[in-house]
């Protein structure tokens, strides 16, 4: 007999077991989220389930429910991140600091057009939009908690420009939240046609900023 035929048999090596990695939960969190805002994108929020979302993540179902109690939870939370004003409370202005118009364009409408570039706030619109009256309680937790405070520190903003004798009173400042609005408007353009070019973005919002100075600008 051989020292050949003596010898053991020699088995294939063993592939290295992988692990999943372990991340912080704000860094799973965001992954979900951006997992989830595909699986919407395709699918629509209805025809979505949990376990679309998982399999998207690279995550078992039950690892989605470690950082969201349900689907809905993540619409919300979807809202919240994508379609957070700039700011969701303006700061708070230094005593005997005027409110004037060019820091109301720096403190809420520069910010505004700067998120007018991020694709997901574009499809989380979008999203809403389809889908959002589907979930009427977590949209109104939304606005509540983020909308609404936006809106009404800008109506102390530009009440206390009116005081200071900077600002003239006129429709805007009789209804801040239009102050926004052609921001908004612009939104919705992108939504019809397309990502808009940063020449014709920034005509846009010339326009919205000259509009301003020619109804506040005492």
């Amino acid at each position: 007999m051989t020292a050949l035929a003596l010898s053991a048999p020699i088995s294939p090596p063993v592939a290295p077991r992988t692990t999943r990695q372990r991340l912080p939960a704000t860094v799973r969190s965001m992954q979900i989220l951006d997992a989830a805002l595909e699986v919407f994108a395709e699918r629509g929020f209805a025809a979505s389930r949990i376990d679309d979302i998982a399999a998207a993540a690279g995550l078992s179902k039950g690892g989605i429910y470690t950082h969201f109690k349900s689907k809905d939870e993540i619409f919300e939370a979807l809202l919240a991140r994508s379609l957070m004003p700039p700011q969701a409370e303006v700061p708070a202005l230094r005593r005997g600091e005027l409110v004037t118009v060019d820091r109301l364009v720096e403190q809420v409408i520069d910010p505004m057009y700067a998120v007018f570039s991020d694709p997901n706030t574009v499809r989380t619109l979008r999203l809403l939009l389809a889908d959002g009256a589907r979930i009427p309680e977590r949209v109104a937790r939304w606005r509540a908690s983020a909308i609404e405070p936006f809106h009404a520190s800008i109506d102390r903003l530009v009440r206390r420009g009116v005081q200071q004798g900077v600002l003239r009173k006129s429709v805007l400042s009789q209804a801040p939240w239009l102050l926004i609005s052609p921001g908004t408007h612009v939104m919705m353009e992108r939504l019809l046609q397309g990502a808009a070019t940063p020449a014709a973005l920034a005509v846009q919002k010339a326009a919205h900023v000259a509009m301003l100075r020619e109804l506040l600008e005492a």
